[in-house]
Parts: structure tokens; C-alpha cells; sequence
């Protein structure tokens, strides 16, 4: 298994995870159709003007698992996962792409922190991690708790999807009885965890994902005439 397995894996799950999201914002985008108006006919802003934000998170976070990790990606998806709980997918992505740049073992600690919060993505990737020994000590037990979590993920199991086979056949043959029965302990034994930032990145970073939606119009007052007392 080699990292480029890892991202191939990874792009699929990530995908997968975002894409209600890409749905809601395509159909509410317009395309190239004509814009949906008001009563009024001033037009409707789309999901994506009226929150750059969520849409901005997406895509960089889609750019990521496609594998363009240039400065303005990791801008982003730095900024985004300093926000902690809630943004566990832009942690991944940004282990992703620290992997690729050959930052194995800052790459492995985004990723953990992601999958000690329960996101089925990361744990995937960190299984494979610690199976290879890359960017983490080798540790197959360690690695056979993650796959185990991951394939009992609910958030994972209530979209509906199911978890990748691939992952389990990864550690088949790799453990003996004896491992299987501790990393089957260490996976009932896992809570989750949530990491919170001790410090915020360069002011530069935080303004990558700081911005500001287009809000509906505000409805027009109504006038009321005064009758003419004459």
C-alpha cells in the first residue's frame, strides 16, 4: 500500500461525504439557466452567494482529494481546520496534502485528529498509516483499531454508504490472535475526541476563509399614504 492508495481511497470517501452538499449547491446554483426571481423580480441569491463560506470549504476540500494542493488550498483548508470541532474534513484534507508534500509525520497528525472526532475518512487513512509506518511509528494493532472503527463509523453507516472491503483485507493475515483480540479492546474502549487549536495561524491564513455571504434583500418598506383630510 503505498501513499498514493491512501489519497485514491481517501478522494472517494471525501467525495462521497460532501456530496449532499455539492447536490444542494448545484441545484440551487442556477447553472446556466435563467436566475429564479421574487414576487418582486429582484433575483434570488443562489446557496453559494449566500454562503461563500460553506461553498469555499467544499471546494477546497474537493481540490484537496482531486490532489491540487497548492498555497491558496492549504490557506484554506489550514484556516478552516483551526476551527476544530466541526471541520474535521478540512483536517483531513490538510494531513492529505502535508502527506503528499513528503510531510509524512505533520500529515499523519492532522489526520489523527480528525479520526480521534469520529470522521470515518481519517480513520480510514490513519489505519493505513500505522499499517505502513508512515509518518507514525508502525503499529499494525493501532492501525487494525482504526479499520475497525471505521467500518463500524454510524455517521458513515446513516449516509447510507458503506465502508470501503479494501480496508479490513489491508490487515488480513498481518495480525495474530492475540493482536486481533487487543485492537478489537482498543476499538470498544475508543471515545471520541475533539481537538481544539492552543494557538491561530499568521493573520494571512485566518483571511483565507474569512468572508462575507450576500445576503437576500431586504424587503421593501411599505409606503402608506396619508388621506387627504380636504
Amino acid at each position: 500500500m503505498t501513499v498514493s492508495s491512501i489519497h485514491a481511497g481517501s478522494r472517494a470517501g471525501l467525495l462521497v461525504i460532501l456530496c449532499a452538499a455539492a447536490l444542494a449547491i448545484t441545484a440551487c446554483s442556477g447553472g446556466g439557466a435563467a436566475r429564479k426571481r421574487d414576487a418582486d423580480g429582484r433575483v434570488i441569491p443562489t446557496l453559494a452567494e449566500q454562503d461563500p463560506s460553506g461553498t469555499l470549504y467544499a471546494r477546497a476540500v474537493s481540490r484537496a482529494a482531486s490532489g491540487d494542493c497548492n498555497d491558496d488550498t492549504l490557506n484554506v483548508l489550514t484556516c478552516f481546520a483551526y476551527r476544530g470541532q466541526g471541520y474535521e474534513g478540512a483536517q483531513t484534507a490538510l494531513g492529505q496534502c502535508h502527506i503528499a508534500a513528503g510531510e509524512a509525520a505533520e500529515g499523519a497528525e492532522w489526520v489523527r485528529r480528525a479520526a480521534d472526532a469520529g470522521w470515518a475518512d481519517a480513520q480510514k487513512m490513519l489505519a493505513r498509516l500505522y499499517l505502513q509506518g508512515e509518518g507514525v511509528e508502525r503499529n499494525p494493532v493501532e492501525g487494525a483499531k482504526w479499520a475497525r472503527l471505521y467500518s463500524r463509523n454510524a455517521r458513515l453507516l446513516s449516509l447510507g454508504v458503506q465502508p470501503d472491503l479494501t480496508v479490513a483485507e489491508d490487515f488480513r493475515g498481518v495480525l495474530t490472535s492475540e493482536e486481533n483480540a487487543r485492537s478489537e479492546q482498543l476499538a470498544s474502549n475508543w471515545i471520541p475526541r475533539y481537538w481544539s487549536a492552543s494557538s491561530e495561524p499568521d493573520q494571512r491564513v485566518l483571511s483565507s476563509c474569512a468572508v462575507e455571504g450576500r445576503r437576500p434583500p431586504a424587503a421593501r418598506p411599505e409606503i402608506r399614504s396619508m388621506p387627504n383630510p380636504y
